[in-house]
Protein backbone atom coordinates (compact mmCIF):
# COMPACT_ATOMS: atom_id res chain seq x y z
CA UNK A 1 0.00 0.00 0.00
CA UNK A 2 2.79 2.39 0.96
CA UNK A 3 4.71 1.52 -2.22
CA UNK A 4 1.65 2.17 -4.40
CA UNK A 5 1.06 5.53 -2.70
CA UNK A 6 4.70 6.54 -3.15
CA UNK A 7 4.71 5.59 -6.85
CA UNK A 8 1.30 7.16 -7.59
CA UNK A 9 2.02 10.31 -5.59
CA UNK A 10 5.48 10.71 -7.06
CA UNK A 11 4.29 10.22 -10.64
CA UNK A 12 1.37 12.63 -10.14
CA UNK A 13 3.75 15.33 -8.93
CA UNK A 14 6.14 14.60 -11.82
CA UNK A 15 3.39 14.85 -14.45
CA UNK A 16 1.87 17.98 -12.91
CA UNK A 17 5.28 19.61 -12.44
CA UNK A 18 6.35 18.85 -16.01
CA UNK A 19 3.04 20.14 -17.41
CA UNK A 20 3.13 23.45 -15.54
CA UNK A 21 6.84 23.94 -16.12
CA UNK A 22 6.38 23.64 -19.90
CA UNK A 23 3.14 25.64 -20.18
CA UNK A 24 4.26 28.60 -18.07
CA UNK A 25 7.80 28.62 -19.42
CA UNK A 26 6.39 28.72 -22.98
CA UNK A 27 3.98 31.50 -22.00
CA UNK A 28 6.78 33.52 -20.40
CA UNK A 29 9.19 33.00 -23.31
CA UNK A 30 6.52 33.93 -25.87
CA UNK A 31 5.66 37.11 -23.97
CA UNK A 32 9.37 38.01 -23.97
CA UNK A 33 9.56 37.39 -27.75
CA UNK A 34 11.89 34.40 -27.50
CA UNK A 35 11.83 32.55 -30.88
CA UNK A 36 9.63 29.42 -31.01
CA UNK A 37 12.63 27.31 -32.07
CA UNK A 38 14.52 28.37 -28.96
CA UNK A 39 11.50 27.45 -26.82
CA UNK A 40 11.23 24.03 -28.40
CA UNK A 41 14.92 23.18 -28.09
CA UNK A 42 15.36 24.44 -24.54
CA UNK A 43 12.27 24.94 -22.38
CA UNK A 44 10.02 22.29 -23.90
CA UNK A 45 12.85 19.75 -24.28
CA UNK A 46 13.82 20.23 -20.64
CA UNK A 47 10.23 20.19 -19.43
CA UNK A 48 9.21 16.97 -21.18
CA UNK A 49 12.40 15.24 -20.01
CA UNK A 50 12.31 16.73 -16.52
CA UNK A 51 10.83 13.58 -14.89
CA UNK A 52 13.66 11.42 -16.27
CA UNK A 53 16.27 14.01 -15.27
CA UNK A 54 15.17 14.57 -11.68
CA UNK A 55 14.59 10.85 -11.06
CA UNK A 56 18.08 10.05 -12.39
CA UNK A 57 19.68 12.77 -10.27
CA UNK A 58 17.87 11.64 -7.14
CA UNK A 59 18.79 8.02 -7.82
CA UNK A 60 22.51 8.66 -8.44
CA UNK A 61 22.83 10.90 -5.38
CA UNK A 62 21.27 8.20 -3.20
CA UNK A 63 23.48 5.43 -4.60
CA UNK A 64 20.96 3.69 -6.89
CA UNK A 65 23.01 3.69 -10.09
CA UNK A 66 21.08 0.80 -11.67
CA UNK A 67 17.90 2.88 -11.61
CA UNK A 68 19.74 5.69 -13.42
CA UNK A 69 21.00 3.55 -16.31
CA UNK A 70 17.79 1.52 -16.41
CA UNK A 71 15.78 4.74 -16.64
CA UNK A 72 17.86 6.14 -19.50
CA UNK A 73 18.01 2.97 -21.61
CA UNK A 74 14.48 1.88 -20.69
CA UNK A 75 13.00 5.29 -21.51
CA UNK A 76 14.60 5.24 -24.97
CA UNK A 77 13.33 1.71 -25.65
CA UNK A 78 9.85 2.76 -24.48
CA UNK A 79 10.01 5.91 -26.64
CA UNK A 80 11.06 4.07 -29.80
CA UNK A 81 8.87 0.98 -29.48
CA UNK A 82 5.93 1.63 -27.14
CA UNK A 83 5.20 5.34 -27.75
CA UNK A 84 5.61 5.15 -31.52
CA UNK A 85 3.59 1.90 -31.60
CA UNK A 86 0.68 3.62 -29.85
CA UNK A 87 0.80 6.50 -32.31
CA UNK A 88 1.15 4.30 -35.43
CA UNK A 89 -1.67 1.96 -34.36
CA UNK A 90 -4.06 4.90 -33.89
CA UNK A 91 -3.07 6.57 -37.17
CA UNK A 92 -0.08 5.85 -39.48
CA UNK A 93 2.87 8.21 -39.04
CA UNK A 94 4.06 10.03 -42.12
CA UNK A 95 7.78 10.71 -41.95
CA UNK A 96 9.70 13.63 -43.42
CA UNK A 97 12.89 12.09 -44.79
CA UNK A 98 15.11 15.14 -44.00
CA UNK A 99 14.00 14.92 -40.35
CA UNK A 100 14.45 11.16 -39.99
CA UNK A 101 17.72 11.22 -41.94
CA UNK A 102 19.48 13.96 -39.99
CA UNK A 103 18.13 13.49 -36.49
CA UNK A 104 18.02 9.72 -36.85
CA UNK A 105 21.71 9.65 -37.70
CA UNK A 106 22.44 11.83 -34.67
CA UNK A 107 20.41 9.47 -32.46
CA UNK A 108 22.42 6.44 -33.65
CA UNK A 109 25.71 8.28 -33.11
CA UNK A 110 24.58 9.39 -29.62
CA UNK A 111 23.66 5.78 -28.80
CA UNK A 112 27.06 4.52 -29.97
CA UNK A 113 28.88 7.24 -28.00
CA UNK A 114 26.88 6.35 -24.87
CA UNK A 115 27.76 2.66 -25.30
CA UNK A 116 31.43 3.42 -25.93
CA UNK A 117 31.78 5.59 -22.81
CA UNK A 118 29.86 3.11 -20.64
CA UNK A 119 31.83 0.09 -21.89
CA UNK A 120 34.33 0.28 -19.03
CA UNK A 121 31.37 0.04 -16.58
CA UNK A 122 31.74 3.63 -15.36
CA UNK A 123 30.65 7.07 -16.49
CA UNK A 124 32.89 9.76 -15.00
CA UNK A 125 32.59 13.53 -14.57
CA UNK A 126 34.73 14.11 -17.68
CA UNK A 127 32.60 11.75 -19.77
CA UNK A 128 29.45 13.46 -18.52
CA UNK A 129 30.91 16.81 -19.53
CA UNK A 130 31.74 15.42 -22.97
CA UNK A 131 28.13 14.27 -23.43
CA UNK A 132 26.85 17.73 -22.47
CA UNK A 133 29.27 19.34 -24.94
CA UNK A 134 27.86 17.05 -27.65
CA UNK A 135 24.32 18.06 -26.67
CA UNK A 136 25.32 21.71 -26.90
CA UNK A 137 26.80 21.09 -30.34
CA UNK A 138 23.62 19.33 -31.47
CA UNK A 139 21.45 22.20 -30.21
CA UNK A 140 23.67 24.80 -31.89
CA UNK A 141 23.56 22.82 -35.14
CA UNK A 142 19.77 22.71 -34.92
CA UNK A 143 19.70 26.50 -34.52
CA UNK A 144 22.14 27.18 -37.35
CA UNK A 145 20.84 24.57 -39.80
CA UNK A 146 17.10 24.19 -39.17
CA UNK A 147 15.23 21.65 -41.25
CA UNK A 148 12.45 22.82 -43.59
CA UNK A 149 9.34 23.42 -41.55
CA UNK A 150 11.12 22.96 -38.21
CA UNK A 151 10.75 25.68 -35.66
CA UNK A 152 7.87 27.43 -37.40
CA UNK A 153 4.88 26.47 -35.25
CA UNK A 154 5.03 27.46 -31.63
CA UNK A 155 5.12 24.60 -29.14
CA UNK A 156 1.78 23.26 -27.94
CA UNK A 157 0.07 25.03 -30.84
CA UNK A 158 -0.83 22.57 -33.66
CA UNK A 159 -2.24 25.38 -35.79
CA UNK A 160 1.08 27.17 -35.81
CA UNK A 161 -0.31 30.25 -34.06
CA UNK A 162 1.69 31.51 -31.10
CA UNK A 163 0.10 31.14 -27.69
CA UNK A 164 -2.07 34.10 -26.87
CA UNK A 165 -0.68 36.55 -24.36
CA UNK A 166 -3.72 38.86 -24.29
CA UNK A 167 -4.10 40.24 -20.81
CA UNK A 168 -0.59 39.23 -19.85
CA UNK A 169 0.08 40.57 -16.36
CA UNK A 170 3.85 40.36 -16.32
CA UNK A 171 6.41 37.65 -15.64
CA UNK A 172 6.02 37.30 -11.85
CA UNK A 173 3.04 34.86 -11.80
CA UNK A 174 4.73 32.62 -14.37
CA UNK A 175 8.04 32.73 -12.50
CA UNK A 176 6.32 31.74 -9.26
CA UNK A 177 4.53 28.83 -10.96
CA UNK A 178 7.76 27.71 -12.64
CA UNK A 179 9.47 27.59 -9.22
CA UNK A 180 6.53 25.65 -7.76
CA UNK A 181 6.65 23.23 -10.73
CA UNK A 182 10.36 22.62 -10.11
CA UNK A 183 9.62 21.95 -6.42
CA UNK A 184 6.91 19.46 -7.44
CA UNK A 185 9.41 17.72 -9.75
CA UNK A 186 12.00 17.47 -7.00
CA UNK A 187 9.55 16.08 -4.44
CA UNK A 188 7.89 13.79 -6.97
CA UNK A 189 11.22 12.32 -8.05
CA UNK A 190 12.20 11.57 -4.46
CA UNK A 191 8.88 9.84 -3.74
CA UNK A 192 8.98 7.86 -6.99
CA UNK A 193 12.55 6.62 -6.53
CA UNK A 194 11.79 5.65 -2.93
CA UNK A 195 8.71 3.74 -4.12
CA UNK A 196 10.66 2.05 -6.92
CA UNK A 197 13.38 0.87 -4.53
CA UNK A 198 10.78 -0.47 -2.09
CA UNK A 199 9.00 -2.23 -4.96
CA UNK A 200 12.20 -3.95 -6.08
CA UNK A 201 12.76 -5.23 -2.54
CA UNK A 202 9.13 -6.34 -2.19
CA UNK A 203 9.11 -8.23 -5.51
CA UNK A 204 12.60 -9.60 -5.03
CA UNK A 205 13.83 -8.24 -8.37
CA UNK A 206 16.83 -6.05 -9.09
CA UNK A 207 16.76 -2.27 -9.26
CA UNK A 208 17.94 -2.63 -12.86
CA UNK A 209 14.70 -4.38 -13.83
CA UNK A 210 12.61 -1.78 -11.96
CA UNK A 211 14.50 1.00 -13.76
CA UNK A 212 13.94 -0.63 -17.15
CA UNK A 213 10.22 -1.19 -16.55
CA UNK A 214 8.33 0.74 -13.86
CA UNK A 215 10.52 3.84 -13.88
CA UNK A 216 11.01 3.91 -17.67
CA UNK A 217 7.31 3.47 -18.49
CA UNK A 218 6.29 5.89 -15.76
CA UNK A 219 8.53 8.67 -17.02
CA UNK A 220 7.43 7.95 -20.61
CA UNK A 221 3.78 8.53 -19.66
CA UNK A 222 3.76 12.16 -20.94
CA UNK A 223 5.11 11.04 -24.32
CA UNK A 224 2.57 8.19 -24.53
CA UNK A 225 -0.33 10.53 -23.81
CA UNK A 226 1.00 13.18 -26.20
CA UNK A 227 1.49 10.61 -28.99
CA UNK A 228 -2.02 9.22 -28.54
CA UNK A 229 -3.63 12.66 -28.61
CA UNK A 230 -1.54 13.73 -31.63
CA UNK A 231 -2.50 10.58 -33.52
CA UNK A 232 -6.19 11.01 -32.68
CA UNK A 233 -6.10 14.53 -34.13
CA UNK A 234 -4.15 13.31 -37.18
CA UNK A 235 -0.96 15.09 -36.17
CA UNK A 236 1.00 11.87 -35.66
CA UNK A 237 3.61 12.96 -38.21
CA UNK A 238 5.20 15.13 -35.52
CA UNK A 239 5.52 12.23 -33.08
CA UNK A 240 8.64 10.61 -34.52
CA UNK A 241 10.63 13.86 -34.57
CA UNK A 242 9.70 14.60 -30.96
CA UNK A 243 10.54 11.06 -29.84
CA UNK A 244 13.93 11.11 -31.56
CA UNK A 245 14.73 14.49 -30.01
CA UNK A 246 13.70 13.26 -26.56
CA UNK A 247 15.84 10.13 -26.96
CA UNK A 248 18.87 12.21 -27.94
CA UNK A 249 18.34 14.40 -24.88
CA UNK A 250 18.12 11.31 -22.64
CA UNK A 251 21.44 9.94 -23.88
CA UNK A 252 23.40 13.19 -23.94
CA UNK A 253 21.67 15.54 -21.50
CA UNK A 254 20.39 13.32 -18.70
CA UNK A 255 23.43 11.02 -18.73
CA UNK A 256 25.74 14.03 -18.89
CA UNK A 257 24.17 15.96 -16.01
CA UNK A 258 23.86 12.84 -13.85
CA UNK A 259 27.46 11.71 -14.42
CA UNK A 260 28.71 15.20 -13.56
CA UNK A 261 26.69 15.15 -10.33
CA UNK A 262 28.22 11.80 -9.34
CA UNK A 263 30.13 9.10 -11.27
CA UNK A 264 27.79 6.31 -12.42
CA UNK A 265 28.61 2.62 -12.14
CA UNK A 266 27.21 0.78 -15.18
CA UNK A 267 26.30 -2.84 -14.51
CA UNK A 268 27.50 -5.23 -17.26
CA UNK A 269 23.94 -6.50 -17.85
CA UNK A 270 22.93 -3.14 -19.37
CA UNK A 271 25.59 -3.42 -22.08
CA UNK A 272 24.16 -6.67 -23.41
CA UNK A 273 20.58 -7.11 -24.58
CA UNK A 274 19.25 -3.83 -23.14
CA UNK A 275 21.71 -1.60 -24.98
CA UNK A 276 21.52 -3.84 -28.06
CA UNK A 277 17.73 -3.53 -28.21
CA UNK A 278 17.90 0.24 -27.78
CA UNK A 279 20.40 0.53 -30.65
CA UNK A 280 18.47 -1.95 -32.84
CA UNK A 281 15.19 -0.09 -32.20
CA UNK A 282 16.84 3.20 -33.18
CA UNK A 283 18.23 1.80 -36.43
CA UNK A 284 15.03 -0.12 -37.23
CA UNK A 285 12.63 2.79 -36.74
CA UNK A 286 14.88 5.16 -38.69
CA UNK A 287 15.38 2.69 -41.54
CA UNK A 288 11.64 1.97 -41.89
CA UNK A 289 10.80 5.66 -41.82
CA UNK A 290 13.47 6.62 -44.33
CA UNK A 291 12.77 3.77 -46.77
CA UNK A 292 8.96 3.76 -46.68
CA UNK A 293 8.30 7.36 -45.69
CA UNK A 294 5.80 6.23 -43.05
CA UNK A 295 5.27 3.98 -40.06
CA UNK A 296 2.02 2.13 -40.68
CA UNK A 297 -0.20 0.06 -38.39
CA UNK A 298 1.63 -3.16 -39.29
CA UNK A 299 4.94 -1.60 -38.26
CA UNK A 300 3.31 -0.28 -35.10
CA UNK A 301 2.01 -3.76 -34.26
CA UNK A 302 5.50 -5.26 -34.73
CA UNK A 303 7.02 -2.57 -32.47
CA UNK A 304 4.35 -3.17 -29.83
CA UNK A 305 4.91 -6.92 -29.90
CA UNK A 306 8.67 -6.43 -29.67
CA UNK A 307 8.21 -4.26 -26.59
CA UNK A 308 5.81 -6.79 -25.02
CA UNK A 309 8.35 -9.55 -25.64
CA UNK A 310 11.06 -7.46 -24.02
CA UNK A 311 8.89 -6.90 -20.94
CA UNK A 312 8.14 -10.64 -20.70
CA UNK A 313 11.85 -11.44 -20.99
CA UNK A 314 12.65 -9.00 -18.16
CA UNK A 315 9.97 -10.59 -15.99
Amino acid sequence: MVVALLLAGGMSLLLAGGHYLVSHAVRLATALNVPPLAIGLTIVAFGTSAPELVISLDAVLTGHDDIVIGNIIGSNIANLLLVLAVSALIFPIRVERPVIGREGAILVLASLLFGLLAWNSRLSFIEGFLLLVCLGGYSAFAFLAPLPGRGEPAPNSPSGEPPRTTGYRGPLPDLVLIVLALCALALGSHLFVDGAVRLSLFLGVSEAVIGLTVVAIGTAAPEIITAAVAAWHRHSDVAIGNIIGSSIFNLLGITGVTAMASPITVAPRFLGMDFGLMLAASIGVISCGFVFGRLGRMTGAVMGLAYAGYMIQLG
